[in-house]
């Protein structure tokens, strides 16, 4: 019965070795996963979307951001160049942050249905408009 008994023993060892093992590789594919995501997310955008309510997208470089202006009653100005985008709305703050450390990849305008359902605290734009400056050749 020694020998039924340490086969047994082997028996569950294995098994506890393979799940183990099976349990690290999920492990370091996940840990993996989690670098490649946060890399993505601690790159520094190069170019702000502006996206409209039509379609239309419009992209500024970062590089040529000199100013961002927040004004607490919900506007954010933005100057990229002799480009002005300005973006209305509430809950404004978190996006020029940011806007301010070119992190964020995009603006962009809501509608009345998303802004029904979204929470209190979240960041709205009703409106955003951009003047186009002379540009000098």
């Amino acid at each position: 019965m020694e020998g039924t008994d340490t086969k047994t023993r082997r028996s569950v060892v294995e098994q506890f070795v393979k799940k183990t093992a099976s349990r690290h590789e999920a492990d370091e594919e996940e840990a993996m996963d989690a670098f490649q995501e946060a890399r993505a997310k601690s790159r520094e955008a190069l170019m702000l979307d502006v996206r409209l309510t039509d379609g239309t997208i419009e992209s500024f470089d970062y590089a040529s951001l000199r100013r961002v202006k927040y004004t607490p009653d919900g506007r954010i100005v933005l100057r990229f160049g002799k480009d002005e985008v300005t973006a209305e709305g509430r809950n404004l703050d978190r996006l020029r942050c940011a806007i301010s450390e070119h992190r964020a990849r995009f603006i962009q305008q809501g509608t009345e249905t998303e802004l029904d359902i979204k929470p209190e605290d979240a960041a709205h734009i009703e409106r955003i408009e951009i003047k186009e400056g002379d540009e000098e050749l």
